[in-house]
């Protein structure tokens, strides 16, 4: 099993003896406009989708109807990134980040931890959906192979049969299967499986 994801570090223009000279002008910051959410009946969304084409360009959000809706990891991210706030649609009241993963968490125990995940390839620069049945989450944007995503918990049941049985079908699709493995201090490691995997078990 080998890792997809490496870290790289980019090697320094300057010799060691040399000194940058050149005054640089400091660029101006970029001001990033925080939009409007609202949360209704256990639901996140935001209004006006003409106005939202950066996220949906980035692969946030399901449109419906007038509006584009937020699964709970996109609501937790975008807030967590200042790119969202979220109003109760009924009070008009402003919901918290902790009050977010409270409500959307209902019978979803496992959520935040599997936000973590989500979060962590962001952060790496992929585009994230929820994955199909399955799998826990798509992810692509870096290069054409697109990667099905199957958490597993360390000290939790993933059996060598079902791990197969998820690669093939992920191969069937012209997709990698990438299982991202969380241990108790929720550190998150990734490999990359195919079939060629589990011949020889």
């Amino acid at each position: 099993m080998n890792g997809f994801i490496d870290a790289g570090s980019r090697p320094s223009l300057l010799g060691p003896l040399e000194t940058e000279t050149k005054t640089q002008e400091t660029p101006a910051p970029v001001v990033v406009e925080v939009l409007e959410a609202y949360l209704s009946k256990g639901m996140v969304f935001l209004r006006d989708p003409s106005k939202l084409m950066d996220l949906r360009e980035r692969a946030f959000g399901t449109l419906t109807g007038d509006k584009i809706t937020l699964s709970p990891y996109e609501t937790f991210y975008l807030v967590e990134k200042k790119r969202i706030y979220v109003l109760d649609e009924k009070s008009k009241q402003s919901r918290s980040l902790q009050q977010l993963v409270t409500r959307l968490a209902v019978g979803k125990p496992t959520i935040w931890t599997k936000y973590l995940v989500y979060r962590d390839l962001r952060d790496r620069g992929y585009l994230v959906r929820e994955g199909e049945a399955g799998y826990d989450f798509e992810s692509f944007g870096k290069g054409a192979m697109r990667r099905l995503v199957s958490i597993v918990f360390e000290g939790g049941e993933s059996t060598l049969e079902k791990l197969a049985r998820l690669s093939a079908k992920a191969n069937k699709d012209g997709k990698d299967l990438v299982l991202a493995v969380i241990d108790r201090r929720t550190d998150i490691v990734y490999y990359t499986l195919n079939p060629e995997t589990f011949q020889s078990q």
